[in-house]
């Protein structure tokens, strides 16, 4: 059992779920799901937050240890996995602070930071410690979405894949970035270049810091992989509204939302019976997120949407933003490190 300390109690680390849902979509009911991991600590500046644990949760985690700051939770308590879930903004300073604690692994909420240059030197700096950070990109920890991932590129269920439409819009890096992790999932994460088109739509009621830039809304990109396939994000819902792809191949297709049934059909367009394949029953997605976690440090392979991956994805998000702003073709990595992006999903 490893000891999970979570450093923001927002509507992702407590609000969504409930003690009450079969598979709740938020951390602490994964980790209530979970017979790998336990919580043992929490941390937030806010009282209100607190108070809104306890009635919530906090039957379940009777004895949790609640703190005022990240230092004091993390000088104070042995951690095996901090979980980062304060907003975008705050991710750089909480995660230098998180990486020196020295934990065995880092669960960090997407977006993962607000520049390329915040991403280069916290991954440099957990590497120098040995921690792999695993980002949040929750949809992708669907069991049916990891499933279809299986039989896709290790069963060979459709033949060789040559492109992936996924549906998503709105912030490049706070939401649509769940569908662009999606794309990667099912073409191997490997984008060379990236052109994107989209809009800065201003928000007259958040204040942006000085520095930092509105975040633009996606209308549509197209990613080229090193492996030849094909990326398209239509930044629309589309017929099973957000959140879900559409995987074509040489023997045929398929269609994965992540709410909802996956479906799959063969090179003559004859619907192929996935019931005989074993796609589970649906889960927790952060449930299955931290027993991935749990089982790397126990010796096994790294989880999903870690390091590399996470890397991936979110050259993507700023080659995108880089081609809106620009209007043309960004070749990945990108070279403007430095775009600091108020993304504060």
């Amino acid at each position: 059992m490893y000891n999970v300390g979570i450093i923001g109690l927002g509507n992702i680390a407590m609000g969504y779920g409930t003690p009450e849902d079969k598979n709740p979509y938020t951390h602490v009911g994964g980790i209530n799901k979970s017979d790998k991991v336990s919580l043992a600590a929490v941390a937030d500046l806010s009282e209100k937050a607190y108070q809104k644990f306890h009635e919530k949760w906090g039957k379940y985690f009777p004895e949790i240890n609640y703190y005022k700051s990240v230092d004091e939770m993390i000088c104070s308590e042995k951690l095996d996995i901090i979980s980062v879930c304060v907003r975008g903004p705050h991710h750089y300073k909480v995660m230098m602070e998180v990486i020196k604690a020295k934990p065995k692994a880092i669960f960090l909420e997407k977006p993962p930071t607000c520049s390329l240059d915040e991403m280069d030197k916290i991954i440099d700096s957990a590497k120098s410690m040995n921690i792999p950070i695993t980002v949040s990109y929750s949809r992708h920890w669907g069991s049916h979405v990891i499933r279809m991932a299986e039989l896709i590129h290790k069963e060979n269920l459709i033949g060789e894949v040559t492109s992936v439409v996924g549906y998503c819009g709105h912030s490049l890096l706070s939401f649509s970035s769940h569908t662009t992790d999606m794309i990667c999932q099912f073409a191997n994460y490997s984008p060379k270049a990236v052109y994107a088109r989209g809009k800065v739509i201003k928000d007259k009621e958040q204040k942006i810091p000085a520095g930092y830039e509105e975040e633009p809304s996606l209308d549509g990109m197209i990613i080229e992989f090193k492996n030849d396939i094909i990326g398209t994000q239509i930044g629309h819902p589309g017929e099973h509204g957000g959140f879900y792809c559409d995987v074509f191949a040489t023997e045929g297709r398929v269609r994965i939302p992540f709410y909802g049934t996956a479906f799959a059909w063969d090179k003559d367009s004859k619907p192929i019976d996935l019931t005989k394949y074993r796609i589970p029953s649906p889960e927790s997605p952060f449930k299955i997120a931290y027993e991935q976690i749990a089982s790397n440090l126990d010796g096994g392979e790294l989880p999903d949407c870690t390091n590399g991956q996470f890397i991936a994805v979110n050259e993507i998000g700023f080659g995108a933003i880089e081609s809106i702003l620009t209007n043309k073709r960004i070749e990945l990595p990108n070279i403007n490190r430095t775009r600091l992006i108020y993304a504060n999903g």
